[in-house]
């Protein structure tokens, strides 16, 4: 068994000092990729649970850059310490709490020896989780800001900076003298000493707003905060601390002997000389990074843009059609080179100042949520020899993925569209299938109807480029079946044709024209054209396949199996009499046993001998998945015993022989 595909955008990422690699928390492990390439060269493997945090120990010396050190946290509450370039464990500190998020502030400030010539201790700052409740009281987890020390590897006793339900992700600033984090409605920032110890005391303000905050982010030299919330809108509060980090208050927030006149846009007595408010996105902003001079503000949300705004002024600039929302902005320590990380599981390397795409590392992405419509939706097709998977994803894209090597082959675009979070969705994607080499593509698109006018049936054929990896479109043919949609596709697997079936009573035969071309408004390839149509007694024709050797094309008729030769397009025998009509049928490999599922108030996994002509065994099962073997007589399916078991279906392998499954 081979498996493959993580997010690669759970957590920010990490570059290291410089900027030849960049550091990618991937589920239990951090991935370590080359930012020339793109490829991954190395993986640190350790932590029992989610890595959510990886911080890189900074170069003090220019010759010390080759260094490569990095401290991880994770839910499986540990930190670890490692050399990424062996790559190496070198120590493990256990907290004992799940942690979500870690800053280490002395990072980034310049330490000084003690008087004894000693480095001091380093800190880092861990936002955790703790269950709390019982004795009769529902159970709930609370997150707490804690203070670790790294020197001596322990939790510092007694200091819990913070405490709530909904805190976010702790941020430290560039300098490393102010962390902080937003929770609902509330900024919560707190000074760091210049001499960090065990039993500091700490100076903090309060930021407040209308409106619940989702990214936060500090000036690199001045007391300069930005944050986003939830409608879009950002936030720029200027002198930050006036009354409270000058010194001149003790802790909590200042009351500011300023008039509300004298400080436009401050909230009561928020500690702040002014706050500016701008507004671009249309949804809540999700990333926001200051450049390292600070002359610039980076944004990004759920449109796919990303936003450079110039402090001084606020004129902008952008990075647009990205094509999914952006989640993290990061700068690299090369000046040159930055990246961001997109919820459809991409982190793009970007040339600065240009903000162009250098470069993208690609995770798998989630198959397409569109499953609003009966009948329509989307399937994952493998291809197990060479170890391909085809996706269909969100904005109408199919990812070929290839899990032996764990990394993207190709993207096709199925129809245009520009994303953009408020578009209503109008087309699906509702099937692909590949050939066995995967040399040719057939789609199935449907434009929705808008009140009951313009739905339209697109069946799409695309021919692959196997140097480049590239599908290029073929054929289009619009409402194959009339007005009826197309129930299933499957590509016979000794030459180029392809059956198409519909729930209007018939299914067609595709084959590639070598003789002339097709013309449609781009493309001049050699096109598709029906060789043949059949139906049987007007049924929905629901599903189909094609023999191991092609030989034989089985096509469901509602609730019977129909045999037909594809060459002459003639019935051979009829079979079966399923409880409901029948949803998928498979033949196993090579051999002449085939499986047929069907779902509804009746449902039922059977499989036949085609020799035999007759149902061999039968299970009342809700499947939601089969896969066969190519070389033998075995199969796997993902069933539920139950229809409402969602999330609770178990993988079964039978032999086509035996209903005594080999494993589940």
């Amino acid at each position: 068994m081979f498996t493959g595909g993580r997010s690669y955008v759970s957590s920010p990422p990490a570059f290291s000092n410089d900027g030849k690699r960049i550091l990618v928390c991937t589920g239990n492990t951090v991935s370590v990729f080359s930012t020339s390439t793109a490829l991954q060269t190395g993986e640190l493997e350790g932590h029992e649970a989610q890595v959510t945090s990886v911080v890189v120990v900074p170069a003090s010396t220019p010759s010390s850059k080759v260094l490569c050190n990095c401290w991880t946290a994770s839910l499986d509450g540990t930190l670890k310490y490692w050399d990424f370039a062996a790559p190496e464990l070198m120590r493990t500190i256990s907290i004992k709490f799940p942690i979500c998020s870690m800053v280490i502030p002395s990072f980034l400030s310049n330490q000084t020896p003690e008087s004894n010539g000693k480095l001091p201790d380093i800190y880092a700052y861990i936002c955790t989780i703790e269950v709390k409740g019982g004795d009769g009281k529902p159970h709930y987890s609370v997150k707490q800001i804690r203070k670790c020390n790294l020197s001596k590897s322990r939790l510092v006793g007694g200091v819990t900076l913070a405490e709530g339900l909904e805190i976010g992700p702790v941020i430290v600033s560039p300098s490393g003298k102010y962390i902080g984090f937003h929770e609902k409605r509330k900024l919560r920032v707190w000074e760091i000493p210049a001499s960090d110890c065990e039993n500091v005391g700490y100076r903090k303000i309060r930021l407040h707003h209308t409106k619940s905050f989702t990214a936060l982010a500090f000036h690199p030299t001045e007391r300069i905060i930005a944050a986003g919330d939830v409608t879009g809108r950002i936030l720029i509060w200027r002198g930050c601390g006036h009354q409270a980090f000058s010194g001149n208050e003790s802790l909590g927030n200042g009351r500011s002997n300023k008039n509300i006149e004298d400080r436009p846009g401050v909230r009561d007595d928020d500690d702040a000389e002014s706050c500016t408010t701008w507004h671009w996105h249309s949804t809540q902003v999700s990333a926001l990074f200051f450049s390292s001079d600070g002359a610039y503000l980076y944004s990004g949300g759920r449109e796919g843009v990303l936003v450079v705004w110039q402090l001084d002024t606020g004129k902008k600039n952008f990075l647009p059609r990205i094509g999914s929302p952006v989640l993290y902005y990061l700068s690299s320590p090369d000046p040159s080179l930055s990246c961001i990380s997109c919820a459809d599981n991409r982190i793009h390397l970007l040339r600065m100042p240009r903000m162009e795409i250098l470069s993208s590392i690609s995770g798998i992405q989630l198959p397409c949520s569109m499953n609003l419509f009966e009948g329509l939706g989307s399937v994952v097709v493998i291809n197990g020899n060479a170890g391909v998977i085809a996706v269909p994803t969100e904005n109408y894209r199919v990812q070929f993925y290839s899990l032996l090597d764990d990394r993207e082959v190709s993207v096709v675009q199925i129809c245009e569209r520009n994303h953009h979070p408020a578009d209503e969705i109008r087309v699906v994607v509702n099937l692909i299938a590949p050939s066995l080499d995967f040399s040719t593509m057939c789609t199935v698109e449907t434009r929705l109807a808008e009140e009951g006018i313009g739905g339209l049936v697109s069946l799409k054929f695309w021919a692959c480029d196997l140097q480049k990896k590239t599908f290029s479109l073929s054929t289009v043919i619009y409402e194959p079946h009339r007005d009826s949609g197309i129930s299933s596709i499957a590509f016979r697997p000794t030459d180029c044709m392809v059956v198409s079936t519909s729930c209007g009573g018939d299914f067609k035969l595709w084959v590639e024209n070598h003789k002339g071309s097709i013309k449609d408004q781009k493309h001049q390839n050699n096109g598709w054209v029906c060789h043949a149509v059949g139906s049987y007694k007007r049924k929905a024709m629901t599903a189909s396949t094609f023999s191991g050797d092609g030989s034989v094309l089985v096509v469901a008729a509602e609730r019977v199996i129909t045999l037909w030769d594809p060459d002459k397009n003639m019935l051979l025998d009829v079979i079966g009499d399923s409880p409901q009509p029948i949803s998928t049928l498979t033949f196993i490999g090579n051999s002449d046993y085939l499986i047929s599922t069907c779902q509804g108030s009746s449902p039922q996994l059977s499989v036949w001998s085609m020799s035999k002509l007759r149902r061999i065994w039968c299970y009342k099962l809700y499947v939601d998945s089969v896969t066969c073997s190519v070389d033998s007589s075995t199969f796997a399916v993902l069933a539920r015993l139950m229809p409402s078991d969602a999330g609770k279906g178990v993988i079964a392998m039978f032999s086509a022989e035996n209903p005594v499954p080999l494993s589940i």
